[in-house]
């Protein structure tokens, strides 16, 4: 048989990369994939670079306000994309089709319930985003990168892990990839990085954090990932506090490389995405996570709790103690170092599903799923 899926996978990064490793997998067992996403999706050129085919929806985000005319158009663009995808359906032909929880998996799952097509899902937060929770009623398989308390669909639900890009499970000894990043090897690295949402205020707190320390920058080093649209602002603030120049402080707008950041880090500052808590899980690094406030659901806030539950990380509220807290907890890390032996040590003994695996894992259900419908 042709095997052929529709992976509905996009809007951002959290959603997007899981959903391409899982199409990589597929890829390597001979599967046609073809991607769902947005008009303009920042996800475009990658999906173009690695050869993949995508579709275009023409859908927006559900409005969180009260003005009824940008509830119709929501509306109108929700019918138009489910008619888009029922046309795509019809000329592709899938097997099967995946969710992966964005606001454009919606009317592709539920466009194929409409035309009989199998579809799973797979949730990476700890709490069931929309998408996902409405697409679960019909899904014949609900995937799970954490576990999620009070699950609506217990019983079709498998923790699967949320998959990775390939190149983070390339083991890169730290001394390498300290001294790819012109860093010294043997100070201690804290890697920081904002994510997509929210980042200003995390990227000033870092600026702000390392100069209260800066009497004490001899002793460690930081790499900072500031994001293409702060770089300007964060490395202009760096320059007023004079601090542009100094050896131990590596400033980046962006990194396709972050396994080498990773690999470099003994300790990671950001937000608490999904996929940022796979990462982490995977290369056992300790953690200081910052959720973003007004993440939807809350689900960042219960992200984060995994790993702080289990001694992996410590989550730091975004209040007006934040920079307080911050600091405390860094300093606290510089002059107990054992306490990142702990935390490294704290990820063998949690348990959850081997993520180096979750892709091949996810494939594996794919094709079960398909064959037991063909059958």
């Amino acid at each position: 048989m042709d095997k052929r899926i529709l992976m509905a996978s996009g809007g951002t990064g959290g959603h997007f990369y899981p959903g391409f490793a899982i199409a990589q997998e597929l890829r390597k067992r001979n599967w046609q994939v073809v991607f769902l996403v947005k008009k303009n999706d920042p996800a475009l050129p990658i999906i173009e670079n690695n050869n993949f085919t995508a579709c275009r929806l023409d859908i927006k985000s559900l409005p969180r306000s009260f003005n009824p005319f940008k509830h119709l158009s929501f509306c109108a663009k929700l019918l138009k994309s489910i008619i888009q995808t029922g046309k795509i359906i019809k000329d592709f032909k899938p097997l099967l089709t995946v969710g992966m929880g964005s606001y454009v998996s919606f009317p592709a799952t539920l466009a194929c319930k409409f035309s009989h097509i199998p579809v799973i899902i797979h949730e990476s937060n700890a709490k069931f985003g929309i998408a996902n929770y409405l697409s679960g009623y019909f899904a014949k398989k609900t995937l799970l990168g954490l576990n999620i308390k009070k699950n609506p669909f217990k019983e079709k639900s498998v923790l699967s892990g949320t998959p990775v890009r390939e190149f983070f499970s390339q083991t890169i000894p730290q001394n390498t990839a300290k001294k790819n990043l012109n860093l010294k090897e043997n100070l201690p690295v804290f890697l920081a990085f904002g994510g997509s949402q929210g980042a200003k205020k995390i990227n000033l707190s870092i600026v702000r954090l390392i100069k209260s320390l800066e009497n004490k920058l001899d002793k460690f080093q930081i790499a900072h990932i500031t994001g293409k649209r702060d770089f300007s602002l964060i490395t202009e603030e760096y320059k007023k506090q004079n601090l542009t120049e100094h050896p131990n402080i590596k400033i980046f707008d962006y990194r396709g490389d972050m396994n080498i950041l990773y690999s470099a880090a003994d300790i990671v500052i950001s937000r608490a995405g999904a996929s940022t808590i796979a990462e982490l899980t995977l290369l056992k690094k300790p953690a200081f996570l910052i959720p973003l406030p007004n993440s939807a659901g809350n689900h960042q806030v219960k992200n984060a709790k995994i790993l702080s539950d289990n001694d992996c990380a410590v989550s730091i509220k975004e209040d007006n103690d934040f920079e307080t807290n911050l600091r405390q907890n860094f300093e606290n890390i510089m002059e107990n170092p054992l306490v990142l032996k702990k935390m490294r040590g704290n990820y063998e003994t949690m348990k959850m599903p081997d993520i180096s695996q979750a892709a091949s894992f996810i494939a594996d259900i794919i094709e079960e799923t398909a064959d037991q419908d063909q059958g």
